[in-house]
């Protein structure tokens, strides 16, 4: 039994990630499903376990990976090499399944977060465009698709020719809201957009919370544009805290009820941002009217640059001939992408730039 299918299997018991990932802590996949065969460690009462003996069949997996080829639809586990490895931290909660449709590469890319109000004013749709329109330049854009800032962060992107990766808090057969399924559509042809849900998974009020450590696990930082005291905005931004990102809040109006949540988030340590060279500059990321400055780099940093001096080179011959481990290698070459110093030539080839 391949560990992508058990994977699989596992995601399609309907048990919620946070309980599987506690089981795995115990047992590895394999153990999980040899342990209804050997009848041991099983309490008919536990419920995660019930879910996961009903689904236990070489059958269910099949049928289950015909399904989702019919219906288009791709996937990739934690047993995959084209994981996010972002996402594969233990602080990020991480899924087992991500169902995808559109193009995954760009995830391998810089990523920075855009979110904030469902309910967005006038400036808080400007300063998103404007914001957006160059980030996208140098980064992915990732937010969750919902009305507002969300959906402004998406369109400005893919207007301005960059990439977006959208975060569904349900299956990919429950796009919601209506009202940005055009959106969707858009971004799966020119973009990417993920979710952890199975594809029928109708989005509850428990799956738009989980689906936002997603959101901020892929990136180096959230940027939070508008956002109440109760937002769901800030739920990311503590998500992104707490699995070590970056926090950025664009401040506004002190009467504002819409500012009240990224005011806060500044007070509370956040780095303000008025435009996308706030950004840039911390990242140390060259633009427009601005030198790049002289950048120290780290060994393994150095070590890609000399290989690469050579002649482009794939992920793959990088990892092998530095002796690095795959999560420290995506680390440089994602510095090193964001320094302008390295380039993606096609997928997994790299150059210098």
């Amino acid at each position: 039994m391949l560990l992508s299918d058990l994977y699989l299997w596992l995601s399609f018991s309907r048990v919620r990630t946070r309980k599987l990932n506690k089981l795995l802590e115990r047992y590895t996949p394999e153990q999980l499903w040899d342990s209804f065969d050997e009848e041991i460690k099983y309490n008919p009462d536990d419920k995660a376990l019930s879910a996961l003996k009903r689904t236990r069949s070489v059958d269910f997996i099949e049928r289950t990976k015909q399904y989702l080829k019919l219906n288009n639809i791709e996937y990739v586990t934690r047993a995959d090499p084209i994981f996010p490895v972002s996402l594969a931290q233990t602080e990020v909660d991480p899924p087992l399944v991500l169902y995808y449709k559109g193009n995954l590469d760009i995830l391998r890319e810089p990523c920075i977060a855009v979110v904030g109000t469902r309910r967005a004013s006038q400036y808080g749709k400007y300063v998103t465009n404007k914001i957006v329109s160059e980030l996208a330049q140098r980064f992915t854009i990732v937010s969750g698709l919902a009305t507002g800032i969300d959906g402004y962060a998406h369109a400005a992107a893919l207007d301005a020719g960059g990439n977006t990766a959208a975060v569904l808090g349900s299956g990919l057969f429950n796009v919601t809201p209506v009202s940005n399924v055009k959106l969707f559509d858009d971004i799966c042809k020119r973009g990417t957009v993920v979710t952890e849900y199975t594809p029928d998974t109708h989005a509850t009020e428990y799956t738009f919370p989980e689906r936002n450590r997603i959101i901020s696990g892929l990136c180096k930082g959230v940027l939070v544009v508008e956002a109440s005291d109760g937002s769901g905005s800030l739920i990311t931004a503590n998500c992104a805290l707490e699995q070590g990102r970056d926090v950025f809040a664009v401040p506004g109006d002190i009467d504002k009820i819409r500012s009240i949540g990224t005011n806060k988030l500044i007070k509370n340590g956040a780095v303000p941002v008025t435009s996308a060279n706030d950004i840039f500059d911390y990242y140390d990321v060259p633009h427009a009217g601005r030198k790049q400055k002289s950048v120290e780099l780290d060994f393994g940093q150095q070590k890609i640059l000399d290989m690469l001096a050579n002649g482009e080179a794939s992920f793959d011959s990088l990892a092998e001939r530095s002796g690095m481990s795959i999560a420290e290698l995506n680390t440089s070459l994602s510095a090193l992408v964001i320094y302008g110093l390295v380039h993606e030539v096609s997928k997994n080839v790299y150059g210098l730039s």
